[in-house]
């Protein structure tokens, strides 16, 4: 067996765990499967998983790093629809609204202003998560 082979059948694998697991979960909480939807999060792996990925049917990917996106973005195969996950730095913004047709961790007001001003300037509306932070923790976001 090729070590791509290898790579396919262990990400195959884990995604079929994955994939169980959210059927579980779903049925416990008395949810349809199909109202729940898979992201995978690719901040560290490379093209090659990207596509088995994609082969294996997820459509749905996330990056954390507007500069690791943009370097993936591009190569990966077309009709993944992808989501930058985790902080944004304001400086960034424009960058992400030119990749991601999401942002799903606004944790500031000055961020979603900065979002606002570069997505007017583009004529376009993107959808935001807003991200609320509920704890003490100083190293969180929100």
């Amino acid at each position: 067996m090729s070590d791509y082979d290898k790579k396919r059948a262990t990400i195959e694998r884990n995604l079929a765990e994955v994939r169980r697991r959210m059927a579980a979960a779903c049925e416990r909480s008395g949810r349809k499967a199909d109202e729940v939807t898979l992201i995978a999060v690719t901040k560290t792996v490379g093209l090659e998983e990207i596509d088995i990925l994609a082969d294996l049917g997820v459509s749905r990917m996330a990056e954390s790093r507007v500069q690791n996106a943009a370097a993936k973005i591009p190569a990966a195969p077309a009709g993944i629809e992808w989501h930058m996950i985790g902080h944004l730095q304001r400086n960034k913004a424009k960058r992400a609204l030119e990749m991601f047709p999401l942002i799903d961790a606004v944790d500031s007001v000055r961020l979603a202003k900065e979002i606002n001003k570069h997505a007017e300037h583009m004529g376009k509306t993107v959808p935001v998560l807003l991200e609320v932070k509920t704890g003490g923790e100083e190293a969180k976001h929100g």
